[in-house]
């Protein structure tokens, strides 16, 4: 049986199925504006409480915590605890959440080590099958250039935390300027990372983008709205 859920589904509609996600991702896979995104999706198709748990300890930039006040507007609570350097930090109600039918649970959590630890200690209420671990692949970053790399750091969650199932989405994105040729160019590269092992359903766009890649893929497209990046070059 392979590992790999469900890989020909829409993501979109994984959204209509599942209470749970869990997103990994090294830093630059561009997780974060996926999670904030997914999100405000819920929050709006589904008019129930969605609960964000900001556990990512692998970077100090570009995190969903940074839109705590202005994501409430949209109905998403974003819970983070306080890191002190790179002391390892589990953010509270976690647990409660995920178990709660009534609540929407978003768990964002980067890549690697720390990643591995913070996700074992949920290991028994990962399985659930409201639940979909999601692990974000950016082919353009230098840590994904090899299938020895993402294999190295995906089997580091997967073995921590038990998982018996995770779902892959590409984000093949050079930042906020991206063009449609560069993101089929990084589409491409994934592919050919990933060889014959899996082939990724569904891809994560730019919306400003969106309308030209529909027309040059027969992929799932996500679209997004850069939440983090465009706050951060306003700075």
């Amino acid at each position: 049986m392979s590992i790999f859920y469900e890989m020909d589904k829409d993501f979109g509609n994984l959204l209509k199925e599942k209470k749970n996600f869990l997103f990994i991702g090294e830093a630059g896979s561009g997780k974060s504006e996926i999670v904030l995104n997914v999100a405000a999706k819920l929050a709006e198709q589904t008019g129930a409480k969605v609960q964000v748990f900001d556990m990512d300890q692998s970077k100090p930039l570009y995190r969903s915590r940074d839109m705590k006040d202005a994501f409430a507007q949209k109905g998403v609570e974003i819970n983070y605890q306080l890191q002190f350097l790179d002391a390892p930090t589990v953010v509270g109600g976690v647990a409660e959440s995920l178990m709660n039918k009534d609540v929407y649970t978003v768990l964002d959590i980067g890549g690697g080590h720390n990643a591995s630890r913070v996700v074992g200690v949920y290991a028994h209420l990962l399985k659930d099958d409201d639940t979909v671990p999601v692990y974000v692949i950016n082919p353009y970053r230098p840590w994904t250039k090899s299938l020895k790399a993402i294999d190295e750091t995906m089997s580091d969650i997967v073995t921590a935390a038990r998982l018996n199932r995770i779902y892959i989405l590409g984000n093949p994105n050079l930042g906020y300027q991206t063009s449609a040729e560069e993101f089929m160019e990084g589409l491409a590269r994934l592919d050919e990372l990933l060889g014959g092992i899996v082939t990724v359903g569904s891809f994560v766009v730019r919306d400003e983008i969106y309308d030209e890649v529909k027309n040059m893929t027969d992929r799932h497209l996500f679209p997004i709205e850069l939440f983090l990046t465009y706050s951060w070059v306003d700075r």
